[in-house]
């Protein structure tokens, strides 16, 4: 549909501006449009008419502005009601109230009157923009709080049947209670930043065997009793290492020599020697990986002073190192959660005093 000034005749749908949006009716006649609530202006605030479907003037209706009428394309015009039946319409629904400034406004009233369906393109330009916005959360949980033990008992209803036989196939109670963990952990993201119903996502492995959503990108990693998912609405990678668990791993020889392999020259050059160092370096790599989704990890394929994305060091009692990768990472909101309660995770850049 275009939009003209032009002289008006009963049936049509018209429209103003007013600021940044549009007020839109349908004409019946100079003496009455009808529309879902009175224009968006502070002098009309007090009236009772401001929020319910109600009859002006043309002069009420414009506020002063030109008034563009809804010019139709072919299709349209074969679509849309009789104009006599679009003014029965509208006025069949004066005194209706309900509105909504996205879900229910006066353009929803308006295409429906004309079209019989609900449609508002300024409800699907902000939407558009929601949707385009950069989306990139982390959160982390404990293993073995108490909320995953009580998830444990409902895993078999939850749980994808592939994904709960990799859970039994565990036999380190510690790796199962970490992958039962992680799954609720993503269930949890997805209601919290998404605002997603947890019980309608749909999940499966792709080419590579990694697991997939429907809806949103996500990423697992675990470390020391700790879980953490990444959940984006691009691409995405996590990896979270701590210290005493790469420690517990290798010794120092043993570190040293993954570190000559794994590392390019300026890697080395640029990241300072022993456990502190060998995370940051590794968990960006680990990061890019997971971001790539590819199926087999070589770490030195990895440039780790080229991820696109952040590193810290969360002030908790592990102090768990974590990096986050992907095209949104640059700003990642980071949570700290029990499986009930959000908070915003303190952390600082890894390797500096904090």
């Amino acid at each position: 549909m275009k939009w003209s000034p032009s002289d008006c005749s009963p049936g049509d749908m018209v429209r103003v501006r007013i600021g940044s949006v549009y007020h839109y009716g349908i004409f019946v006649s100079d003496e009455e449009v009808i529309a879902f609530g009175m224009p968006p202006l502070p002098k009309y605030a007090g009236d009772p008419n401001r929020f319910i479907v109600c009859s002006t003037d043309a002069d009420v209706f414009c506020a002063g502005q030109i008034i563009e009428v809804g010019i139709m394309d072919r299709k349209e015009r074969k679509k849309r009601f009789p104009p006599e039946e679009t003014v029965r319409r509208a006025r069949a629904r004066l005194g209706e109230d309900g509105y909504h400034l996205i879900r229910n406004n006066c353009e929803h009233f308006a295409y429906e009157c004309v079209f019989g369906e609900r449609r508002s393109l300024q409800e699907e330009a902000v939407f558009r923009m929601w949707d385009q916005r950069k989306v990139c959360n982390v959160y982390l949980m404990r293993s073995d709080s108490e909320y995953v033990s009580e998830y444990g008992s409902t895993a078999n209803d939850t749980l994808p049947p592939e994904r709960l036989d990799e859970v039994n196939a565990c036999t380190d109670p510690e790796l199962r209670r970490s992958r039962l963990a992680d799954w609720e952990l993503l269930r949890i993201a997805s209601k919290h930043c998404f605002s997603i119903d947890p019980d309608s996502l749909q999940f499966k492995k792709d080419k590579n065997g990694a697991w997939t959503c429907d809806r949103f990108f996500f990423s697992f990693s675990h470390a020391d009793g700790s879980v953490c998912v990444a959940v984006s609405n691009a691409q995405v990678g996590v990896d979270m290492e701590t210290v005493t668990g790469i420690e517990r791993r290798f010794d120092g020889s043993a570190l040293q020599k993954l570190r000559k392999h794994a590392f390019s020259a300026e890697e080395q050059k640029h990241w300072p020697e022993g456990p502190e160092g060998f995370i940051i370096c590794w968990t960006r790599k680990e990061a890019m990986f997971k971001c790539s989704g590819k199926k087999t990890f070589r770490p030195e394929k990895y440039d780790s002073l080229t991820m696109q994305g952040v590193t810290c060091e969360i002030k908790e009692e592990n102090r768990p190192v974590l990096s986050v990768c992907g095209q949104n990472a640059a700003s990642p909101h980071i949570y700290l959660t029990d499986g009930k309660q959000f908070r915003q995770a303190e952390w600082c850049d890894p390797g500096k005093v904090c």
